[in-house]
C-alpha cells in the first residue's frame, strides 16, 4: 500500500517539523528571557534588570531624569560587583568587623521588610475622614496662609531666658522686640523667611497663625531661645479638592506608623528581653524596680 506509507511519511514529516518549531520557539523564548534578565556579566557573577529596577525604586530621580539612569545605574553596580568580588578574594568576608557590618545591614533588612508588611494592611481613608481633617484643620486649608516671619536666635542663662519670654507675647511691634532685648542684654541671629502653612510644626502654626502682623511668640528650652515675629501674612487658602490627596496620604501614613508602633509593642511584650552588664541600671522600669 504505497499511498498508506506515503501518507504516513508525510505526517511524520510534519508532525517533526511542528516538534522543531515548537522547541525553536521554546529555546527562543528562554533564551529571550534569559538575556532580559541579565544586564550584564562581571568575571563570574551577573547583574541584573531586576537589580536595575530596586536601584531605581529607592532613587527615582534617577529614573526621572534624561533616560540614561539605568545605564548609570549599571556602571555603578558594575563597580560594586568588582569590588565585592575583590573583597572576597582579599578573604575580607571573613574579617570579624565586615561579618558584624553584614550581620547587622541583615537584621536592619529584615526588621524594614517585617515593618512594611505590617504597614501595607493599613486601609486607606474614607471621604468622610477626609472631611474631618480638612474641617479641623483650617490654618492648613480653608485658611491656609504663607507667612512672612523673622526668626531670631537666642543664647543665656536659662532662667534670663524664662523671664523674657513671658514678656514677649506684650510686645506688639518688631520695634518693641528689639528694645525688650536690648533691656534684658539678649542678642541673635536672625533672619527673614517665608513659610507656607504646611512647612511648620503643627503646633508652631497653631500659634503663629493665631498672630496679628508684628506680634512675636517665643520659646526657650535650657540656654536656647528662639524668637519667631509675624511680618506679614498671605491668604493661600486649599479646597478639598485640591488638598484631598495630600490628607488621603497623611492619613495612611499615619494608620501605618500607629500600626507599626501598636506591633512593635506587642512584640516587646512577648518577648523575653534582659539588659546585661552596665545597661541594665538604665533598663525601662530598672528605676522603679530598684525604689521597690
Amino acid at each position: 500500500m504505497p499511498h498508506l506509507r506515503a501518507a504516513a511519511r508525510t505526517a511524520a514529516a510534519a508532525i517533526a517539523a511542528a516538534l522543531t518549531l515548537t522547541l525553536a520557539a521554546c529555546g527562543g523564548e528562554a533564551q529571550r528571557k534569559a538575556d532580559s534578565q541579565v544586564a550584564a556579566t562581571v568575571n563570574d557573577g551577573e547583574l541584573t534588570v531586576h537589580q536595575i529596577e530596586t536601584v531605581l525604586e529607592r532613587q527615582p530621580r534617577l529614573a526621572a531624569g534624561d533616560g540614561g539612569g539605568a545605564a548609570r545605574v549599571l556602571e555603578g553596580l558594575i563597580d560594586q560587583e568588582l569590588a565585592a568580588q575583590a573583597a572576597k578574594s582579599a578573604k575580607l568576608d571573613k574579617d570579624p568587623r565586615v561579618v558584624q557590618r553584614l550581620e547587622a545591614a541583615r537584621r536592619e533588612i529584615l526588621a524594614q521588610a517585617w515593618q512594611e508588611s505590617v504597614a501595607a494592611k493599613a486601609r486607606g481613608s474614607s471621604s468622610e475622614e477626609i472631611d474631618r481633617y480638612y474641617d479641623a484643620q483650617p490654618a492648613l486649608f480653608a485658611q491656609r496662609r504663607i507667612y512672612v516671619l523673622r526668626e531670631t536666635g537666642l543664647q543665656a542663662d536659662a532662667s534670663e531666658l524664662k523671664t523674657f519670654v513671658g514678656k514677649v507675647a506684650a510686645v506688639r511691634t518688631p520695634e518693641e522686640l528689639v528694645t525688650l532685648m536690648q533691656r534684658a542684654g539678649l542678642s541673635g541671629p536672625s533672619r527673614v523667611v517665608a513659610q507656607a502653612a504646611e512647612d511648620l510644626p503643627l503646633n508652631l502654626l497653631a500659634q503663629i497663625a493665631a498672630l496679628e502682623p508684628g506680634r512675636s511668640i517665643a520659646f526657650a528650652q535650657g540656654g536656647q531661645g528662639r524668637v519667631y515675629t509675624l511680618l506679614q501674612a498671605v491668604q493661600a487658602p486649599v479646597d478639598r479638592r485640591q488638598a484631598q490627596g495630600a490628607i488621603s496620604s497623611y492619613l495612611v501614613n499615619l494608620r501605618k506608623t500607629e500600626a507599626i508602633g501598636e506591633a512593635m509593642k506587642k512584640l516587646r511584650s512577648e518577648a523575653r528581653i534582659a539588659y546585661q552588664g552596665s545597661f541594665a541600671a538604665s533598663a525601662p522600669g530598672a528605676a522603679a524596680s530598684a525604689a521597690r
